[in-house]
């Protein structure tokens, strides 16, 4: 649920803000209508906090509804670190359709083209990884990951870490059915050095929300 109403703010501050600098013809908004959307959504979801922070020609709004935690006081705050978890999918997913329409990738190209060790990688294509289809063990189904998590739930684990995990064991089916390792093998090859020039990350996650996606 909180992923839900996550996901409803990030598109509407993607679809006003990345537009502000440009449109000059939107319609105003009503910042209280707003504010009671987003209050009767979180409250029929149950979120127990969220927060809206959205930039128009029309100024800046930001509202912050519920607490942070469930039986806490501290209302969120546009600087208030949310888990993001499965939205990073759709984030990746729009920078390598960008990237496909820039001609730098295609969507049948391998993903041994772009990264090495990658099981059964000659086979896999990029539109397998968009599809959660490869096949790849899933790291999160990893006894040693779940040890981890245990013993230290504050550890940051890097991609490689992660894929490390996952390609030590071999693929759990042939290309074309579901799986869930998709996304750090994504992010990792349209962050390589072959494809992108260093600290592009942000730059791509602004273009993604501007509008210049089809």
């Amino acid at each position: 649920m909180t992923t839900r109403i996550l996901a409803l703010v990030v598109a509407v501050a993607c679809s006003f803000g990345g537009t502000a600098a440009s449109a000059t013809n939107l319609k105003p908004f009503d910042p209280v209508a707003l504010r009671d959307t987003v209050e009767a959504t979180a409250k029929e979801l149950m979120v127990p906090g969220t927060m809206v922070l959205l930039r128009t020609p029309q100024g800046e709004f930001v509202f912050g509804y519920g607490t942070t935690e469930l039986g806490g006081t501290t209302l969120p705050r546009a600087d208030t670190h949310f888990r993001i978890a499965s939205n990073t999918k759709t984030m990746t997913a729009a920078v390598i359709v960008l990237l496909v329409q820039e001609g730098k990738l295609r969507f049948d190209d391998p993903v041994s083209k772009y990264l090495s060790g990658v099981p059964n990688g000659g086979n896999i294509t990029i539109s397998e990884l968009l599809k959660m289809r490869s096949g790849l063990f899933n790291y999160t189904s990893a006894p040693e990951l779940a040890e981890s998590l245990d013993h230290d739930p504050a550890r940051v684990w890097t991609t490689d870490e992660l894929l490390a995990i996952a390609f030590k064991h071999p693929p759990v089916f042939a290309p074309g059915r579901n799986s869930t390792i998709a996304t750090p093998i994504m992010r990792y090859s349209v962050s390589s050095p072959k494809r992108l020039k260093a600290g592009r990350w942000p730059e791509f996650f602004r273009i993604a929300c501007s509008g210049r996606l089809a």
